[in-house]
C-alpha cells in the first residue's frame, strides 16, 4: 500500500523525482491561446484524440473556438479544466466575410452566451473598411458587459476602434495583427497598454533566422513587453492538427531563447491571468497536472 506524502519536504521531493522522469514537454507547459475545432476536423479527429494531442504536447490549457460552436462545447464538457471555450459566431463559411453586416447577429450571440460557460467571443475577422460596423460595436458592448475577451483577426484600425467603443475592452489580437512588425506592435501596445494582448500564432518561424536563433528585434519586443504576448498553434486546418507536434516544438524553440521569467509569462502566465478564473490561479494543480517551473 502506498503511504501518503505528509510533509512539504516529502511532497517536493516526490514532485522533483516525477519531473525528472517526465518528457521535456511536460516540464514546460504551454497555454495555447488560439485553437479551432471545425466541423471537418471533428469528422476526422474525435474529441478524445484532440485532448490526447494537447496532453502529449504539454498544453496545460487551450482556448478553443469552432464552427459550429457545439464542437467547442463538446471538448469543454470532456475537459473543463483544460479547455477555455470561445464562442465562434459563424454558422458557416459564408458568415466569415459578412458577419459585420448581419444585424441579427448580436441577438444570436446573446442567446448563445446564455446557453454556455463562454470565456470569450471570436475569432472575428474584420478590417479597417468595416471598423464602423454597428454590429461590431454591439459585440464589443456585449463582451464588455459580460467581461468576455474578444479574439480579433484584423488590423490596427479595428483594434483602435474597439478601444474607442469600450476603453475597458479585453482584446486578444490574433497572429500579431495583419502586419507582424515589431514597430507596429510597439505602437499598438503604447496606445492600449492595459487591455490589449497579442497572440503569436502561425508567426513563430518569422522570429527565427536561418540558424534557428531568435531575431534581435523580436527578442527585444518580447523582453520589453513580457506581459502582453501569448502563444498559440492555430489549428486553422486539418493538417495543422496533424502536425501539431512540429508547431508546438517551434514555439518552444524561440521561447527557450528568452530570459526564463519572460518565457514563462508568454508561454502560460499571461493567458492564465487573462482567461482563467482567479480561483483557478490560486490552485494550479486543480486540473490534475503538476505545475513545473522552467
Amino acid at each position: 500500500m502506498t503511504m501518503p506524502i505528509r510533509t512539504t519536504t516529502e511532497r517536493l521531493a516526490a514532485i522533483l523525482l516525477l519531473a525528472a522522469a517526465l518528457p521535456v514537454t511536460a516540464q514546460t507547459p504551454l497555454f495555447d491561446a488560439h485553437l479551432h475545432y471545425q466541423a471537418d476536423q471533428r469528422a476526422e479527429i474525435p474529441p478524445e484524440a484532440i485532448l490526447a494531442t494537447l496532453e502529449e504536447n504539454g498544453i496545460e490549457h487551450a482556448v478553443v473556438t469552432s464552427t459550429p460552436p457545439e464542437n467547442t462545447r463538446v471538448l469543454h464538457e470532456l475537459a473543463p479544466e483544460r479547455i477555455v471555450p470561445f464562442l465562434g459566431v459563424y454558422r458557416d463559411a459564408a458568415d466569415k466575410p459578412a458577419w459585420m453586416h448581419d444585424e441579427t447577429l448580436p441577438d444570436r450571440v446573446e442567446a448563445w452566451l446564455e446557453e454556455g460557460d463562454w470565456r470569450g467571443i471570436g475569432e472575428l475577422h474584420i478590417f479597417a473598411s468595416d471598423r464602423d460596423s454597428p454590429v461590431l460595436e454591439r459585440l464589443v458592448e456585449i463582451a464588455a458587459e459580460r467581461h468576455l475577451v474578444l479574439m480579433i483577426h484584423g488590423d490596427l484600425a479595428v483594434i483602435d476602434r474597439i478601444f474607442a467603443i469600450e476603453p475597458d475592452s479585453q482584446v486578444l489580437w490574433a497572429h500579431l495583427g495583419d502586419q507582424p512588425d515589431p514597430t507596429v506592435l510597439r505602437a499598438a501596445l503604447a496606445r492600449h497598454p492595459h487591455g490589449l494582448f497579442i497572440d503569436t500564432s502561425v508567426r513563430d518561424e518569422r522570429f527565427l533566422d536561418a540558424d534557428g536563433d531568435l531575431l534581435p528585434e523580436w527578442r527585444a519586443l518580447f523582453v520589453d513587453h513580457p506581459n502582453r504576448f501569448v502563444v498559440g498553434v492555430d489549428t486553422y486546418s486539418l493538417k495543422r492538427w496533424q502536425r501539431f507536434d512540429d508547431a508546438a516544438r517551434t514555439i518552444r524553440q524561440w521561447l527557450d531563447q528568452l530570459p526564463p521569467s519572460v518565457a514563462r509569462r508568454i508561454a502560460r502566465e499571461n493567458a492564465r491571468e487573462l482567461l482563467l478564473d482567479p480561483l483557478a490561479l490560486e490552485a494550479p494543480e486543480a486540473s490534475g497536472q503538476l505545475d513545473f517551473e522552467r
